[in-house]
């Protein structure tokens, strides 16, 4: 496929869709919320709905001001899972890509996978829970959603992973549960800096993804743990993505078998498209003969995991990536 801008790409995986459903959960739960729900984003006070006795409050949103329930209970999510799930909220359909996420095993248990036949199916099957919630990452299906029931879309790529997990669970009431997650995890993540760097020292550190015919290498801005390495650790990268992918804001660049010998680290992260066949890669003589696949620095990931930057991933991808490192602590720097 042609490269593709961090939003389309994200626009892409949330209606990838239109394709069989990669598997979910099945049954219907409602969410939980904490008190503080009473008060609108910006602290003003909330409203009632006198149709239906609810409290309601206004929050800022990516399409303007949006009036929803103070205490959510039947929420929608065509993209977002992990944020939920991080403060113990419970959609009751979610992306059936985000409920293949093999971090999120486990906790999906309630959740149906959104049916992606086609916009019609996925409509209906909504309607049928008569939410009270619907979160989206699409903006085209933004009007369709809201004449549902009150609609937040959340354009990707406009927050960071943090202040998007704090807007995601203010919207269902957890303010402080979001901050709470956020401080024991950065907490986990300076514990081990030190020991990390210690490892690594001067080395650098690559993202390399294989999907058919293409070599995609990332720094800090498009997942696969790259804000961990580079932004949190400080790991440096080759300099041709630390210019551009770590210090600069580019996302991703596609590159050939015969430029690996550029970007390639003295460690490399590698990822392969479920389904592709790597090869082209693997069985190339370049390929053998980095540095980095000589000595084993190799650190397979699952690609379908690595793509996604929930609270619930990153937390994930923290412990694979200081087992790896770890695991090449007596070799010399």
């Amino acid at each position: 496929m042609p490269p593709i801008s961090r939003r389309t790409f994200a626009a892409f995986l949330a209606t990838a869709a239109l394709t069989p459903v990669l598997g979910g959960c099945s049954s219907s739960s409602g969410s939980s919320a904490e008190g503080e729900a009473a008060t609108t984003t910006d602290g003003s006070t909330s409203g009632t709905d006198a149709a239906a006795g609810a409290a309601t409050r206004t929050v800022d949103t990516d399409k303007g001001p949006v009036e929803i329930p103070a205490n959510p209970q039947t929420i929608v999510s065509d993209y977002y899972l992990g944020e939920f799930l991080a403060v113990d909220v419970k959609p009751v359909i979610a992306s059936p890509y985000a409920l293949n996420n093999p971090f999120l095993a486990g906790l999906c248990d309630g959740i149906e996978a959104l049916n992606t036949t086609s916009a019609e199916t996925s409509l209906e099957m909504i309607a049928e829970k008569q939410p009270d919630l619907i979160i989206t990452i699409t903006e085209a299906d933004y009007d369709k959603y809201a004449k549902i029931a009150p609609t937040v879309y959340i354009a990707d790529g406009t927050r960071t992973d943090e202040d998007l997990f704090r807007y995601i669970a203010d919207l269902v009431g957890k303010k402080d549960a979001a901050e709470a997650y956020i401080a024991e995890f950065n907490d986990k993540v300076a514990t081990v800096k030190d020991e990390i760097v210690g490892i690594v020292g001067d080395r650098t550190v690559s993202i390399l993804e294989v999907w058919p015919q293409e070599i995609y290498t990332m720094g800090s801005h498009f997942a696969r743990g790259g804000s961990i390495l580079y932004d949190m650790w400080g790991l440096k990268a080759p300099e041709a993505i630390q210019g551009p992918m770590v210090d600069g804001d580019e996302a991703y660049k596609v590159i050939s078998v015969e430029a690996l010998p550029d970007y390639a680290g003295d460690f490399i992260c590698y990822g392969v498209l479920d389904g592709a066949d790597s090869a082209y890669v693997d069985d190339s003589q370049l390929w053998k003969n980095l540095p980095a696949v000589q000595a084993g620095r190799l650190m397979p990931y699952e690609q379908v995991a690595f793509m996604h930057r929930d609270p619930i991933t990153l937390t994930n991808q923290l412990q694979v990536f200081t087992d790896f490192f770890r695991a090449h602590a007596d070799a010399a720097a």
